[in-house]
């Protein structure tokens, strides 16, 4: 049986492609519509969420000389079977998220799944449509609104592994209350535990405190607050530099009377900086650090009902897929409040 559509599909499309030393994507408007092959579907792409981790690859930072479309938070419906694929399973009008990365699976030439992904290594949601496995899509809840779906298909993922899976969801404080950190902050609350915060923008503070945040510091008056000999059982560093990084250890590690519970510091930020640690210090206070970079399809689903439910409530704003290079300009710029999401379909 050969692939089958239902729908009128162009040979041809928009995308935003990374090119190897290129700082911004670049825009085609003539980039070939892919056709799936067994055990495939092609997607329209509704949603597609512009991430840090984007920044990270336009700096140049894992070397990757490979040319693709960029985005790995997508939402979208199926419009082409491949080959093999269960037409009863895989539904046409329903809203799918994407797992960008099985991490059963193992990279190109040894590499993790996770830079041999969709949207990281392989073609992603920057476009109009996208080539993908069945067993990468994952119903989203009925009446969703795409652009919120697509957030759940990382930042959601994400940000509830780090805070259910790796903090046990303990007593926390998230540094820096971004895309990610304003849905562990969340996360945190609905799981209950006192959460605080950090970041330096008041405006993110002040965002932190509305969802559910207990306090929420600059940086200034967490310094102040660790010399005072504050301490939290569990941080999570969506930041992940050297100062944030040296603030998350000191908060775990007691205070000469009290002494966190199974101190634990997750690690989520994507950074090139070398971070500081020193084993002694980490080993005598007893310090479990940890990392995430995803998660699985359990947790997508968890993050997808939590939003249903208005549980979570993701910030989230629209932009075309033409403006997605100003999108990546104001996430370099820590402009972006919540998390911003382009629209294929939108011209301008």
């Amino acid at each position: 049986m050969t692939s089958k559509t239902f729908t009128a599909v162009p040979s041809t499309q928009t995308a935003a492609l990374y090119r190897p030393g290129d700082i911004n994507l670049n825009i085609i408007h003539d980039y070939p519509v892919p056709k799936p092959g067994k055990g495939e579907v092609l997607l329209k792409v509704l949603a597609a969420g512009v991430c840090h981790s984007d920044t990270t690859l336009l700096s140049g930072a894992l070397l990757d000389t490979r040319t693709y479309v960029l985005g790995h938070e997508i939402a979208g419906e199926v419009v082409e079977y491949g080959e093999g694929v269960n037409r009863d399973h895989i539904r046409m009008k329903q809203l799918y998220i994407i797992l960008a990365a099985d991490h059963k699976d193992h990279g190109m030439n040894g590499s993790a799944a996770f830079l041999n992904s969709i949207g990281i290594g392989m073609d992603g949601g920057f476009a109009e449509y996208l080539k993908v496995r069945t067993d990468n899509l994952v119903p989203a809840p009925s009446g969703m609104l795409p652009e919120v779906a697509a957030i759940a298909a990382d930042a959601g993922i994400t940000a509830f592994d780090a805070v259910h899976n790796k903090a046990g969801a303990m007593a926390q404080s998230p540094y820096s209350v971004g895309g990610l950190g304003h849905l562990a902050v969340q996360y945190a609350k609905h799981f209950g535990a006192t959460v605080y915060a950090c970041d330096y923008k008041p405006e993110a503070r002040q965002l932190a405190l509305e969802l559910g945040a207990i306090e929420a510091f600059s940086l200034i008056e967490l310094t102040n607050k660790i010399k005072e000999g504050f301490t939290v059982n569990t941080t999570i560093d969506f930041l992940a530099n050297g100062q944030s990084f040296q603030m998350a250890l000191d908060l775990l590690k007691g205070n000469g009377v009290e002494f966190p519970s199974k101190a634990t510091a997750v690690l989520v930020g994507v950074t090139l900086e070398n971070l500081t640690l020193n084993s002694i210090e980490v080993l005598t206070s007893g310090i479990n650090l940890i990392s995430t970079t995803y998660g699985s399809r359990k947790d997508a689903e968890s993050a997808l009902d939590l939003f249903a439910k208005g549980i979570v409530r993701p910030i989230v704003s629209t932009e075309s897929l033409h403006n997605v290079n100003d999108v990546i300009d104001e996430l370099r710029a820590s402009k972006v409040r919540g998390r911003k999401v382009v629209i294929p379909s939108r011209k301008h």
